[in-house]
């Protein structure tokens, strides 16, 4: 929820939702999530990186003051962040932040990284300079490489003679008790 709630549920038809949603999605206990929030008990702004915990209990990952505002929430897992200053700050330079660099995946109730001493007045999300490495899945059948040859030398009579039911086994995997 946009409040910094959060819970799982099942999918049925009849189910309900609150009207600030800010996402629905399957639940993925592997996804990283990046959020940028004011935290209203220390004044400062925070970056922090987590994992959702299977909960069906409403739980808050913002903390227990409702004056924290959460700035931006992303699962993109090599996040970067735009770090804008306003007030009397205002006059520096924005701080752009690779997330995945700057603090490390821990807890939703990890207070997070301070972003900057700095007064921060809004948060944007910019492209990713890397992507994570997908790894392709091998099919079990298929993806093994057969090379047969014949050599004039192994044509010989002293080699030892492999019948047609070896050559099959060899060319299949499949192993051989004896």
């Amino acid at each position: 929820l946009k409040n910094g709630d959060y819970y799982t549920t099942n999918f049925d038809l009849t189910q309900h939702f609150s009207s600030n949603i800010l996402k629905i999605e399957k639940f993925k206990p592997e996804k990283v999530w990046t959020a940028a929030l004011y935290d209203a008990d220390q004044k400062y702004s925070y970056l922090k990186r987590f994992t959702f915990d299977d909960s069906e209990r409403i739980v808050n990952f913002m903390g227990d003051n409702p004056d924290t505002t959460l700035y931006l929430l992303s699962d993109v897992y090599y996040s970067r962040i735009k770090a804008i200053f306003g007030g009397e700050d205002a006059f520096r330079d924005a701080v752009e932040l690779d997330a995945d660099e700057f603090i490390g995946i821990k807890s939703y109730r990890a207070k997070g990284k301070r972003m900057s001493n700095y007064e921060v007045a809004s948060v944007e999300e910019l492209e990713p300079l890397r992507y994570p490495e997908v790894e392709e899945e091998e099919e079990v059948l298929g993806s093994k490489k057969i090379e047969i040859s014949l050599d004039d030398e192994e044509s010989d009579g002293d080699d030892e003679q492999k019948s047609q039911d070896d050559d099959r086994d060899e060319i299949t995997g499949q192993m051989k008790l004896f």
